[in-house]
């Protein structure tokens, strides 16, 4: 079991919204049907869409180096921005979290705040694309508010590099943070499916051989080397 002071959350969604992190931090499911089972026999969530979402309580982060790390499924969608990661926010002043699969793009885009305006983020172009689209897949992305570079991992391997506009502001604020669903009932994941929900803090950013190693390490479920 993944454990470090580095850990802030980590939901395995073994039929329940338990956190294993150490810290007590247990979510909230909301929506009917959200349990189901992966192919190698563990559990997940599914959304469809519809009012399908995880709450965390309210907690602050420290640090200058976000890292969110999920089994991520999920389809090609028209529609909608299909959140995996919100705190409900996209404050101008105030750092937010925001993490969403683009409407009608198989775009993984961070999102965040310079402290003058919320920003358009950052794109990882074509994360999703085939054969990628609607398959389960590990997705760690690693913000670097300091080296102002966001990196997208994409199965345990760095997929790109994305620099930061301006300062980013660090989402330290004391906030739920929110699996599923964004800033307005609008933004939902839809058809999607989550699994092995973690949420990191580090004070520096690890030099790139390390950072691809704890990459690897938390895919295959084992305790990283911060």
């Amino acid at each position: 079991m993944l454990w470090s002071r580095n850990l802030q959350l980590l939901y395995p969604f073994q039929n329940t919204a338990l956190d294993y992190s150490g810290n007590a931090r247990n979510g909230t499911v909301n929506g009917s049907g959200v349990y189901a089972t992966k192919p190698n026999g563990g559990r997940c969530l599914y959304f469809d869409g519809v009012g399908d979402y995880v709450k965390t309580p309210s907690f602050g982060l420290s640090g200058t180096v976000f890292v969110f790390a999920a089994d991520v499924r999920c389809k090609y969608s028209t529609a909608t921005r299909q959140t995996l990661l919100s705190d409900n926010s996209t404050s101008a002043t105030v750092g937010y979290l925001w993490l969403y699969r683009e409407t009608n793009s198989n775009n993984l885009r961070w999102r965040y705040a310079d402290g003058v305006a919320p920003t358009a983020g950052v794109d990882a172009t074509s994360f999703f694309a085939a054969p990628y689209n609607d398959v389960w897949l590990h997705l760690l992305v690693a913000c670097d508010y300091n080296g102002k570079n966001t990196y997208f991992y994409r199965n345990g391997i760095l997929f790109a590099t994305i620099a930061m506009s301006n300062t980013p502001v660090f989402p330290s604020t004391n906030n739920a943070k929110y699996l599923g669903i964004g800033i307005t009932s609008a933004y939902l994941l839809t058809a999607g499916y989550l699994a092995n929900v973690q949420i990191w803090t580090l004070a520096t950013m690890p030099a790139a051989a390390q950072m691809l190693a704890n990459a690897n390490r938390i895919m295959l479920g084992m305790n990283p080397i911060w």
